[in-house]
């Protein structure tokens, strides 16, 4: 004999009643969606530079704890580099953020970064930036990242390329002749990639007076046949107190460690998630435990007739379960719409994956399953008479 599916119908027996239940889902879903893609835009930001990079390996300043410090080495050390067996290439990339401030016309001068475009095509994969190479040629031009804060007034055309605008990078005139696509993070709020040859004359006192003499990230490429990790290991110990070579992958999860474990936001995001998750439960709890007062009539003939525990702790649980799906599918076209708007109007990288939009689904469902057999404890406890 088919069973009645008794979970099923409680749920959809007061439509009213399961628009709200899945409506108090569904808002404690969209804030744990909200609290952890802040948190992941804390750890997708600051490495999207590093994942423009087009190369095996990248040096830097054994006292850069993270990219956007101001810690050097000299460039001599690149040019040492090409002398090692396993090296195929190397590039040095600049990056400036304490000397350059940039003002657009009739706004406040804001603290920018400055990205060098690498001599040779190919080093940086940002879209687009192989074709806009030859604009750069003419002094004083400049590439702008569309994603770079609309607090700076920078003025774009409906296509996304610059609109003509009087622009001041260090106090001397700048010209922007095209965009491409970077992304903003936690300690950059935009992005502007001049050539190399650029940097002395904007930012003339760089590294004592020798602006070009000293790099940031040095990119290095190994020849095949070769181990990356013995190279890497190899060329460290060229200055084991002056700089560090790495991976990319172990530089990214060098910046992304940093960001979770020793910057305050990492943990509030943290515990923004955990708070969202405790929310849910107090209104899970709510629903579920109105839900079955009302059926505690009903459910105490059941059990007066022997039906067991177990059968009352599956009927919440399938009941929790159909209440997460019914909160949390809602949730997530709320959550891509809220990512669109904040990754526009902040440029942080706002993105929903399975693996992450999974993580929030198992939350969801254990919030409803813990409320659920909250919820289920009177029932469970008490003698059937005095149900009634």
């Amino acid at each position: 004999m088919r069973r009645t599916p008794l979970a099923w119908k409680n749920l959809i027996n007061d439509p009213r009643r399961l628009f709200l239940a899945s409506a108090g889902v569904g808002f404690a879903a969209v804030l744990m969606f909200t609290q952890n893609g802040f948190r992941n835009a804390l750890l997708d930001s600051p490495v999207q530079l590093i994942e423009l990079m087009d190369c095996d390996l990248v040096a830097t300043s054994e006292a850069r704890y993270m990219l956007p410090v101001n810690q050097r080495f000299s460039r001599d050390l690149l040019r040492r580099a090409m002398s090692d067996p396993g090296v195929e290439a190397v590039q040095p990339l600049l990056i400036e953020r304490l000397l350059a401030r940039v003002r657009v016309a009739h706004k406040e001068a804001r603290p920018i970064r400055v990205v060098s475009v690498p001599q040779q095509p190919g080093w940086l994969d940002v879209p687009g930036l192989i074709a806009l190479r030859s604009k750069l040629q003419p002094p004083g031009t400049a590439l702008i990242d569309r994603k770079t804060r609309r607090e700076y007034g920078f003025q774009f055309a409906s296509s996304g390329e610059p609109l003509p605008q009087t622009i001041e990078l260090a106090d001397k005139r700048i010209r922007l002749v095209g965009s491409v696509t970077i992304g903003t993070d936690f300690a950059n709020e935009g992005t502007l990639l001049i050539r190399e040859n650029e940097f002395a004359s904007y930012f003339p006192i760089r590294g004592g007076g020798k602006p070009l003499e000293v790099v940031d990230v040095g990119m290095i490429r190994v020849r095949d046949g070769h181990d990356p990790a013995a190279v890497a290991k190899r060329l460290t110990n060229l200055a084991p107190q002056v700089w560090k070579v790495v991976s990319r992958q172990q530089l990214q999860d060098q910046e992304k460690q940093f960001w979770t474990k020793q910057t305050p936001v990492g943990k509030i995001f943290g515990i923004g998630t955990i708070m969202g998750f405790v929310v849910g439960v107090i209104i899970c709890y709510q629903i579920l435990y109105t839900s079955l007062q009302d059926a505690m009539p009903e459910f105490a003939t059941l059990k007066a007739m022997g039906y067991p525990n177990r059968y009352f702790l599956g009927l919440v649980v399938r009941q929790s379960i159909f209440l997460s799906v019914f909160g949390f599918v809602p949730s997530v076209f709320v959550a891509l719409g809220l990512f669109y708007g904040l990754e526009y109007v902040s440029g942080l990288p706002m993105l929903m994956t399975w693996d992450r939009a999974a993580w929030v689904f198992f939350l969801t469902t254990s919030m409803c399953l813990i409320s659920g057999v909250l919820a289920l404890r009177k029932l469970i406890s008490a003698d059937p008479a005095s149900l009634f």
